[in-house]
């Protein structure tokens, strides 16, 4: 189990371009965040359910659903709206042990992945511009036989990808920050905070917001709860992202949702046992003012490559230095994945 977490999430991403050019009025002393923590139409519930028989996988109504949560931050005064991990159409939670799950479901959710600049696309990335909000928005992309987990930065004009079990990788150009008008911005997803390879050279870049996108955390006391889905196991590691990095973090996530400053500090969560009805956002607002006095990268800090040259050159001497199975850039063939009688690993 861990060699495959340990390959799954240490596997880089992809970056590319979009632009929209329709912006939020700019108060950098009041930068209000609405992190989304409901989950999108026919997901099932509870968070620890499994099963996808009768489910109706609608890409319509999960975009259309993602646009009203828009709006209704929008609404009551959030400048920047975040959603969990590939919550366009939802995460798979499911294992390709189950038949059902792997050769029904899942090439339901290969074709309903977004293609840049499809219908589903071009409609949520006008909405964005229609409401005049900054979305993080995390959505499961497709490219020919392939399906990535992707991240954009809807007005601020970047894309990236990563890799999870079903998923193909990305490459490293997606490891990067982007300047706003509210500072230093980046984002990563879920286990990637986890990894050194993934982390280090977002804080060499100097972040002062950092989108930490997981795709469901329950409460740490849910006995349900395994313990890659513990909000407290993963609040820990955010913190250290926020220390080390000396950025805010804002984690979205179906369930639990929590804000971190840059002193490791959570400020602000929503328990997984809080209704969705009832709390659809976790808000906050920060003062950014200081945000754009950050310089791009800090050649005398823990993050820089004096530091990384140091790391290289203090590797044990006893331990080979050859690359190994983990680095090499996989491609995963959904028509593979959905073979009948395919034995799999746990989503």
């Amino acid at each position: 189990m861990m060699k495959l977490l340990t390959r799954v999430f240490l596997l880089l991403p992809l970056a590319g371009v979009y632009a929209a050019p329709c912006l939020p009025s700019i108060d950098r002393g009041n930068l209000t965040v609405a992190l989304v923590r409901a989950p999108p139409p026919n997901w099932p519930l509870p968070i620890d359910n499994k099963d996808y028989r009768g489910v109706d996988l609608n890409m319509t109504a999960v975009v259309e659903t993602g646009i009203s949560l828009m709006h209704a931050a929008r609404a009551n005064g959030a400048d920047v709206v975040a959603f969990p991990e590939l919550w366009f159409p939802g995460h798979p939670k499911g294992e390709l042990t189950d038949d059902y799950f792997r050769e029904t479901y899942l090439p339901l959710y290969a074709d309903s992945a977004m293609v840049l600049g499809d219908k589903y696309w071009t409609r949520l990335t006008a909405a964005v511009r229609e409401i005049g909000i900054y979305a993080q928005i995390n959505f499961a992309e497709r490219e020919d036989d392939h399906i990535y987990m992707s991240q954009a930065l809807a007005q601020i004009a970047a894309i990236r990808r990563r890799k999870r079990y079903i998923f193909s990788d990305g490459t490293v150009d997606g490891l990067q920050v982007i300047r706003t008008a509210y500072g230093r911005w980046g984002m990563l997803e879920c286990f990637e905070h986890y990894w050194p390879s993934m982390t280090f050279n977002m804080h060499v870049q100097q972040e002062s917001l950092h989108f930490t996108a997981f795709p469901y955390l329950q409460d740490s006391l849910d006995p349900t709860a395994p313990w890659f889905a513990n909000d407290v196991v993963n609040q820990g590691a955010v913190s250290t992202y926020a220390i080390q990095g000396n950025t805010w973090t804002l984690t979205p996530a179906v369930g639990s949702a929590f804000i971190h400053d840059p002193t490791g500090i959570m400020v602000a969560n929503v328990s997984a046992n809080v209704s969705f009805e009832q709390q659809p956002f976790l808000y906050h607002s920060i003062n950014t003012t200081e945000f754009d006095l950050r310089k791009p990268y800090d050649l005398d800090g823990q993050f820089s490559w004096g530091i990384l040259d140091q790391i290289v050159n203090s590797f044990p001497a006893s331990v080979p230095k050859k690359e190994g199975s983990m680095v090499p850039q996989l491609s995963v063939s959904i028509k593979d994945v959905i073979k009948p009688g395919k034995a799999g690993q746990k989503a």
